[in-house]
């Protein structure tokens, strides 16, 4: 199966692939599942690492999430990953990420090379990338959630899309565990933030797999 992602016809530009093309193949997940979010500090990386390991929980599996601190979580780029599988996890360590989220050019010049041959890969469309890979994806992530007054949502806009493309986890778990990790002022716009995600995705790649 093959899909094109459902963008906002005011953004449809922005969806971009290194030649050009914006025909993707159905994503087929290894298991383990190892996922890379990355940007700068302020971003919320940590957080949606943190969404995304409970909501794999949620759905009954094995999960290990790590994440990056200190001067380079704070000043640059900074990374939260998590493994995730049916089976205890033996290596809890990403190496070449399976699933990848980037969100800054810092992180994206460190990060976007260690990832595996059939990788997704969902890229904020305000990076320049000058050597990228052919399957990079390339979402209005940051742009969707200044739609929403809110620029920090990028990360849960992201995340949506992820659950999308690559079903890392039930898009119903997902809304859970923001409920659960987001502070209630900070709900309703993260939810939203959520659905603004999965709809950049075209619902025959939600509902495949």
């Amino acid at each position: 199966m093959k899909f094109v992602p459902n963008i906002p016809r005011n953004m449809q530009n922005s969806v971009r692939h290194k030649e050009g093309i914006t025909v993707y193949e159905e994503f087929s997940a290894p298991d383990p599942l190892c996922i890379r979010l990355s940007g700068r500090g302020g971003q919320g990386i940590i957080l949606g690492g943190v969404i995304i390991a409970q909501a794999a929980m949620y759905d009954g599996l094995f999960v290990v999430h790590t994440q990056s601190y200190g001067p380079e979580a704070r000043l640059g780029s900074s990374k939260s990953e998590v493994v995730v599988s049916r089976f205890e996890i033996a290596f809890p360590e990403v190496i070449h990420a399976d699933v990848f989220l980037c969100l800054s050019s810092e992180a994206y010049l460190k990060y976007h090379k260690a990832i595996s041959p059939r990788a997704v890969s969902v890229i904020d469309d305000l990076i320049v990338a000058e050597d990228g890979f052919p399957s990079e994806i390339f979402l209005p992530l940051r742009r969707t959630a200044r739609n929403l007054d809110n620029e920090m949502t990028a990360n849960i806009v992201g995340i949506g899309a992820l659950t999308g493309l690559a079903h890392i986890a039930q898009p119903v778990s997902v809304e859970k565990a923001i409920r659960e990790w987001v502070k209630p002022e900070f709900r309703d716009v993260n939810l939203r933030a959520l659905e603004a995600g999965l709809n950049l995705v075209p619902h025959s790649a939600m509902t495949s797999g």
